[in-house]
């Protein structure tokens, strides 16, 4: 399965950054539509074979790790003029070549493989530590999401710098890697850098009861968003406080996991579920579903030596995924799918190794066939894996990300070999977010055991065989009472793009984990999900009849009640000033989604003089039938926009593009239900428009029939 993946990156795509596997190419970025926040990984650096060199020595494929780390050292620039994710490139890029660089130099000092290998990786490392440096550079040493790799923040020429929030996750994943660095290298300003940013993080939680949000302001520290859980947003932040004391031997970084950890036992673990509360009012629960990249919890909690509620959570897991095929992005706490999309995610398959190290069940073994076989019948094509675009349908989508080979197929190497079938000792390495490997001999102190701190860890090393009993009617016992939790649930309304008078149009809402910073959650205490908004064609040959279903904001005024004109913004993506702003004004706006916040998009058509804005997806093919709605959220200082903002899938918004390039003047009108033309209206509006018919009250256009009502002179 590895050699078809990264043999088809190796012939389809390299150098590109990712491979698209049902376009047998490469993904170079600009040279494809861009995906938004998705695309902040890509840097026009080989990223997919730098996120794979240590995977190929777990494989024991040397020779073909002897060839990468050629490429990488011959091929590979980092001077790009390229605005990339501080987060993403910190744990694939600089992951990858301090991982990288540890494999080379073990293999050289064994005399097995590149002898002529002179740390090269390492320098390459040490460059992208300090391109992303600059990040740091904010008041409160927090860093901004992301940075130019040629000009930094702040310059001129690095369109970036004007962010004002970072997530918990995006500024607490940086230790291990920064570390490491300093200490391969004897430079400490990246591992202070690092630990003072996790400093701040610590310092900001809920002094009441540890917890913190997901979303904080880079410049005051304030928490923007202050939704706590242990999923997207804040996961590896848990995750690298804990593996910061096993790499480093510190016991700040354990105390102050421990102080977490007590907290999100008590106040987010309902086990098996692992819910999101909100962190100045944790007893009550924000939101009724969850993400998939908590699956990495239990991982932590085996680690942690808390097997119960990892056994517990692991179990639900598996349930929802043999439900599905596949663990689905978001899924209720009744565990019906929430957000369908599948990437190719490997955080269920680390759950699932670690869980078998700890306690050599065998069932463990057979969740891991269940991966392999999902992902050969239903990810596998001619070209790779595809990441899957619906579990329900099991559509694909043209992406294999980096992780993929990354972490998935290290993880499940791992788990089906033994210790002889590698070519290093595996407990000699800590494992970073994306599975890269760092030695544990990089600790400066490495204490016997830790101290009297927790109710586990107590004045004596702990017994293995109390912690990880290898017995399999201890775990089977724990899974057995939670395998029936997944009943047949109520089938879920869905809106649609035309709605009858007589139809109610349910609340709901959606979870997208690469954007993170845009999305909103109810407040505590009100029912969660968002009630959908229209926007309705009122201009000719449409009359009212095409509704399309549209994601309200938490900032802008409310809607307005009268007729607008739309008009395309420009530049599209209205992350610049407006050059069209004579069109523009008194106009409804359009514009696409991605490369800057709603926020600013906003504020320079509200500039510009438009009357609105109607935000269209840059995601294709998503829409409201298979997706459900968010609600756009500012940036922390959204008083002064006072235009009313709305939110299109890409299919709803494409309907309002084609009308827009078939017909010279295009009106809708934003509402929170259709307004539904009378009869009498509709024969006035009919007998205006040569050929056109009068239309009863009810006669709404289904979806199926858009295109044709497009096609109509």
């Amino acid at each position: 399965m590895f050699d078809h993946a990264y043999g088809s990156y190796m012939k389809h795509a390299y150098p590109a950054d990712e491979l698209m596997p049902l376009s047998c190419r490469g993904r170079v970025r600009g040279m494809e539509p861009s995906r938004g926040d998705v695309d902040d990984a890509l840097g026009k650096f080989s990223l997919t074979l730098i996120d794979t060199l240590d995977t190929l020595v777990v494989l024991n494929k040397l020779d073909e790790f002897e060839d990468a780390v050629r490429k990488v050292v011959l091929d590979v620039r980092l001077d790009n003029d390229v605005v990339v994710s501080v987060f993403e490139t910190n744990i694939r890029v600089l992951g990858g070549l301090l991982g990288g660089h540890i494999m080379a130099d073990m293999l050289k000092a064994q005399s097995v493989r590149l002898q002529w290998y002179k740390g090269e990786l390492l320098h390459l490392a040490r460059d992208l530590g300090y391109r992303l440096l600059p990040a740091f550079n904010t008041t409160s040493g927090l860093p901004y999401p992301r940075v130019n790799l040629r000009y930094g923040v702040l310059s001129p020429n690095s369109r970036t710098g004007t962010e004002l929030d970072t997530c918990t996750a995006c500024a607490g994943t940086m230790i291990l890697e920064f570390a490491a660095l300093s200490r391969l290298t004897q430079e400490t300003v990246f591992e202070d850098t690092a630990r003072r940013a996790l400093d701040v993080l610590w310092e900001k939680r809920q002094k009441g009861n540890d917890l913190v949000g997901t979303v904080i302001n880079i410049h005051n520290g304030d928490w923007v968003r202050r939704d706590s859980g242990v999923g997207a947003g804040i996961d590896s932040y848990y995750e690298y406080l804990m593996k910061a004391y096993i790499l480093l031997g510190d016991d700040t970084y354990l105390e102050r996991f421990n102080a977490h950890y007590v907290a999100i036992m008590k106040y987010i673990s309902q086990p098996p579920l692992l819910l999101n509360v909100h962190m100045h009012n944790p007893t009550i629960s924000i939101r009724s579903w969850m993400d998939s990249l908590l699956a990495f919890f239990p991982g932590l909690q085996v680690l942690r030596g808390d097997l119960k509620p990892a056994i517990e959570t692991h179990e639900m897991l598996y349930q929802v995924t043999k439900q599905h095929k596949f663990l689905p992005e978001a899924f209720t706490s009744d565990f019906a799918v929430y957000w369908a999309q599948h990437p190719l995610r490997p955080e269920f398959a680390e759950s699932t190794y670690f869980l078998y190290k700890a306690t050599r069940d065998p069932y463990y073994l057979q969740v891991g066939k269940s991966i392999v076989e999902s992902l050969n019948e239903y990810a596998r094509v001619a070209c790779g894996f595809a990441a899957v675009q619906d579990v329900r349908t099991g559509r694909h989508e043209d992406r294999m990300d980096s992780f993929f080979l990354a972490e998935m197929f290290k993880y499940l190497y791992l788990l089906f070999s033994e210790k002889r079938d590698l070519p290093l000792d595996i407990d000699d390495y800590i494992f970073t977010t994306e599975a890269h490997l760092l030695p544990l001999s990089l600790a400066t102190a490495r204490p016997p055991c830790p101290r009297n701190m927790t109710e586990i860890f107590t004045r004596s090393c702990p017994s293995t065989q109390t912690l990880f009993p290898n017995n399999p009617t201890f775990t089977r016992t724990i899974r057995d009472a939670h395998k029936q939790l997944l009943q047949p649930g109520p089938a879920r309304a869905r809106t649609v793009l035309s709605l009858p008078p007589q139809q109610e149009a349910s609340p709901l809402g959606l979870f997208s984990l690469k954007f993170i910073t845009e999305l909103v959650d109810p407040p505590a205490g009100e029912q969660p999900g968002i009630s959908p908004l229209a926007v309705q064609v009122i201009s000719p040959p449409f009359f009212g009849r095409v509704v399309l279903t549209a994601g309200p904001a938490q900032f802008g005024m409310d809607l307005t009640k009268q007729e607008h004109g739309v008009v395309l913004s420009e530049p599209y993506q209205a992350c610049a000033a407006i050059s069209n702003w004579k069109e523009v004004q008194g106009k409804m706006a359009l514009a696409q989604r991605g490369e800057c916040m709603f926020a600013t998009k906003a504020r320079n058509l509200q500039e510009a003089g438009a009357s609105g804005v109607i935000f269209i997806d840059n995601a294709e093919g998503s829409c409201s039938e298979e997706m459900v709605l968010f609600q756009m959220v500012g940036d922390g200082s959204t008083g002064n926009i006072v235009i009313p903002l709305v939110f299109l899938f890409q299919k709803e918004g494409q309907v309002l593009l084609d009308a827009l390039s078939q017909h010279r003047n295009v009106d809708v009108l934003l509402a929170t239900k259709p307004m539904f033309l009378g009869e009498a209206a509709l024969h006035t509006a009919a007998a205006a428009e040569k050929g056109t018919k009068g239309l009863r009250e009810e006669n709404l256009v289904p979806a199926e029939s858009l295109a044709l009502l497009l096609s109509r002179p």
